[in-house]
């Protein structure tokens, strides 16, 4: 479904999900929303350099180490088409928020990815969480 480069670029985690840049995300979301697919929500992962996989938890730079993880979720009698643009702004809003400079510790080694979970419509009706009316 994405581009050969876009996946060629991501972090690919060893149960095979992805991770993102900052940068990468809108495009990710274009895609998303060009095949008509929701955004459920999403994660920040930590990719040390020289490791191979992720961690969710960030160290901040002052305080205790935080985990970044948002939901959206489809509202009662919401057309999939308006669920699809909702989460596709809040993913949007929520990379743009997170991390800010100011909560990572300097020099922070390896880069900090967005993975997000998304579903069809025909998938969201499969896990049973169509919206009661």
């Amino acid at each position: 479904m994405f581009p050969p480069e876009l996946e060629r670029n991501a972090f690919r985690a060893s149960n095979g999900e992805f991770g993102w840049t900052r940068a990468q995300i809108p495009s990710v979301v274009d895609v998303l929303r060009f095949h008509r697919i929701g955004i459920l929500g999403g994660e920040l992962w930590w990719v040390r350099d020289g490791i191979k996989d992720w961690v969710g938890v960030i160290p901040q730079r002052l305080g205790s180490p935080g985990v970044y993880v948002w939901e959206t979720k489809r509202e009662p009698a919401e057309l999939w088409l308006d669920f699809i643009n909702r989460s596709a702004s809040n993913t949007l809003a929520m990379v743009e928020q997170w991390p800010m400079p100011e909560d990572l510790p300097p020099n922070l080694p390896g880069k900090i990815l967005y993975n997000l979970t998304w579903v069809s419509e025909a998938q969201f009706n499969d896990l049973g969480t169509r919206p009661v009316l």
